[in-house]
């Protein structure tokens, strides 16, 4: 039975590794930010809230002001879990009551860098009930029930049912247990010192008169923050057989690694959708759609070096009488003929050819390949 609890240590403290893992990755990400609370930032937090089990998100300025995904706005300079984040630790808070809505969580914090420097800290919370929970749901028939305990016996986890265990979160592990009788050669005071070593331990004990009430507790170390995994099972059903349902686990992992990928994949996608309009943005002319003055010289310029023996043909034009039509209908109509004129070029040319607008009514084109003269006189005259 000893052995069963430490696999589930193991298990679990892979699955927040799991967790630490997502959340340095999306970490990672709000890090190539040069603002730590950009709106892609702040996209990001509400995302990672409202598709993963976090219940919370927050990002936390290097001096403590953490902003959360449901825009609450609190300082958490002076939490452990800030202070050694800032540090470069990747870190599980003690339980926090909220004062955001009042439950009672753990938090997993990892530090945002930007360049090597830790720029501020981004953290997720997790219901406690549902930590515990995640432990043993998969070992003998859920007949027993959970307890996450600190080495001083401060009970922070449980998923049994206290009006009939008559134990709960705040209780003393020691303190609900020393009135107990103990059945093994073990006594309280040897589990307290394998609490404060996180040595693995078994103590059989009878919390009433009778056989029936027998129970076994089985204790581990948990890995993070000092704290013990027990395990409180009826010794009737510890003896009878058991098996851990792999499957399961196996399914869990299988569907949460998907479940990252595909948010991995879509903040990908997103950011790659976006940079491309912002670099056509930055190098098209607004009003007619083709290549504004600055693109269109280094476009020419990097064919000519690359292919300096290549044949080209240079075309520069502007617009006849477009003062007049300015003067006499109005900018309005003379950014129509402007904006149709990009258009019917942007149609007539080649994908390939450079058409770029340098100046007012001023528009170059480069076409690229031309061994034939024929291509500078098929282009219509407007009338």
């Amino acid at each position: 039975m000893t052995s069963n609890v430490a696999k589930q240590s193991d298990h679990a403290l892979s699955i927040l590794n799991i967790h630490y893992e997502f959340l340095n990755s999306i970490a990672d990400k709000m890090g190539d930010s040069s603002d730590i609370l950009s709106d892609e930032n702040i996209e990001l937090l509400v995302s990672l809230a409202a598709n993963t089990d976090f219940e919370r998100t927050a990002l936390i300025e290097a001096d403590g002001t953490a902003y959360y995904d449901n825009g609450a706005i609190k300082n958490v300079a002076q939490r452990k879990y800030f202070l050694e984040a800032m540090k470069g630790q990747a870190t599980l808070s003690d339980p926090l009551d909220s004062s955001i809505d009042q439950e009672t969580r753990v938090i997993l914090c990892v530090p945002v860098r930007c360049n090597d420097r830790i720029i501020g800290a981004l953290g997720g919370s997790y219901n406690v009930t549902a930590l515990s929970q995640m432990l043993f749901n998969d070992i003998f028939d859920d007949a027993g029930y959970s307890l996450i305990v600190t080495k001083e016996g401060e009970i922070i986890a449980y998923d049994g049912e206290p009006s009939y265990h008559k134990i709960t979160y705040g209780d003393n592990f020691f303190d609900f247990y020393k009135d107990r009788t103990l059945l093994s050669k073990n006594s309280l005071v040897n589990v307290k010192k394998d609490f404060s070593a996180g040595n693995d331990g078994l103590i059989k004990i009878r919390t009433d008169s009778n056989k029936k009430s027998d129970q076994y507790i089985a204790y581990t170390r948990l890995g993070m923050n000092d704290w013990m995994i027990c395990y409180v099972i009826p010794v009737s059903d510890a003896q009878s057989s058991y098996s851990f349902i792999k499957s399961y686990e196996g399914i869990f992992m299988s569907v949460f690694f998907i479940l990252v990928l595909l948010l991995v994949f879509y903040i990908i996608h997103n950011n790659h959708i976006r940079n491309e309009e912002l670099r056509r943005d930055a190098q098209t002319d607004g009003l007619t759609g083709v290549l504004n003055k600055r693109t269109t010289e280094a476009r020419i310029n990097e064919i000519l070096e690359q292919r300096p023996h290549e044949k080209g043909t240079f075309i520069i034009l502007d617009v006849d009488k477009f003062k007049e039509v300015n003067d006499h209908y109005g900018h309005a109509v003379g950014d129509i003929v402007l904006s149709t004129l990009g258009q019917t070029l942007r149609n007539y040319f080649r994908e390939n050819d450079i058409i770029g607008r340098i100046g007012g009514d001023e528009f170059v084109i480069y076409m690229c390949k031309t061994e034939r003269q024929r291509w500078i006189f098929s282009f219509p005259k407007a009338g």
